[in-house]
């Protein structure tokens, strides 16, 4: 939470004193979206006495407001060289750009997420898929969970690619209420946030050249360090109580592996790029002086200094 908290205020930052050159928009706002459904259901995390606020409600304010600060960072650097970050001409494409990325991540976060539809057959009850899919043999890891006398822990029997018509339940869509609505939005945030850096990505990796943004690139690697220690904490919850979070630790994994990949493209161009122009400095000196590089034709006399 730290890291994440941390990872808006040094891209701010950055925005107030580089301005926004290499900063992609899409990505900034893919952030906002994500970080609007991860924390839609305020209800349930956030106290109606604000003086019993813990630290946890406390990050997601932080991150939330971090996020909604970088554009506005961006509107501003903007106004102040007399430019818009939104013009009429690309509103139209990063508008596109961010349903390449959102619609994907909702289309997988609607059949793998937090709860269960009509597709996952296991009578009335319902589990998170953790348990679906490492069902504990401990009776007492059982005993929190208030279930019917006659029910008895066992995996489901379901085939999530079997259709496409039961992947788009209608039925499911119609009966959806309010706490399955939640998690299908953090469901999607958490795809989402695997996939919404790589316009950024793209965006710097084009635009970088000699230097390597050291702003811009702490601010991406805060965000996938934070994922890291989540995907520790599952490893942890998995050892210590049979469960892990599918959700959590696959689109961390897809964004660490992605954070590095950026990483290992961005040095190795800056090197090639600092090799190809002390390269073409040589070719200037000897286009300008034929002899650079060769031996010297005449003796140089050598002074014994002792001698005199």
């Amino acid at each position: 939470d730290v890291a994440a908290v941390l990872t808006h205020p040094v891209l701010v930052g950055r925005i107030l004193r580089r301005g926004n050159s290499g900063i992609s928009v899409t990505s900034q706002l893919l952030h906002v979206v994500l970080f609007s459904l991860r924390y839609a259901d305020t209800e349930s995390w956030l106290p109606r006495n604000l003086m019993y606020i813990q630290w946890p409600a406390i990050a997601r304010i932080i991150i939330f407001g971090g996020a909604i600060a970088i554009p506005i960072a961006m509107a501003y650097r903007a106004s102040t060289e007399g430019r818009i970050i939104l013009s009429r001409a690309n509103t139209s494409r990063v508008l596109s750009e961010m349903l390449i990325y959102m619609v994907p991540a909702f289309l997988i976060a609607y059949r793998f997420n937090y709860t269960c539809f009509s597709w996952v057959e296991n009578g009335s009850f319902c589990l998170p898929p953790q348990y679906f899919l490492n069902p504990p043999e401990d009776t007492d890891v059982w005993d929190d969970w208030d279930l019917p006398e006659t029910w008895h822990p066992q995996t489901p029997s379901y085939s999530p690619f079997s259709t496409l018509l039961d992947y788009f339940s209608v039925r499911d869509l119609v009966n959806m209420d309010k706490r399955q609505a939640y998690e299908v939005a953090w469901s999607t945030s958490i795809f989402l946030a695997a996939i919404a850096d790589i316009p950024q990505y793209i965006t710097y990796y084009r635009h970088v050249q000699k230097k390597v943004d050291w702003w811009l690139v702490s601010s991406l690697a805060l965000a996938a360090l934070s994922r890291t220690f989540y995907m520790v904490h599952w490893v942890l919850r998995y050892i210590g109580f049979w469960s892990w979070d599918p959700v959590g630790f696959v689109g961390g994994l897809v964004q660490v592996l992605a954070f590095l990949l950026f990483l290992v493209l961005v040095v190795k161009k800056v090197i090639d790029v600092l090799s190809e122009s002390n390269k073409d400095l040589e070719a200037q000196i000897r286009e300008f002086d034929p002899r650079w590089g060769q031996g010297s034709e005449a003796e140089i006399p050598v002074v014994d200094v002792e001698k005199k």
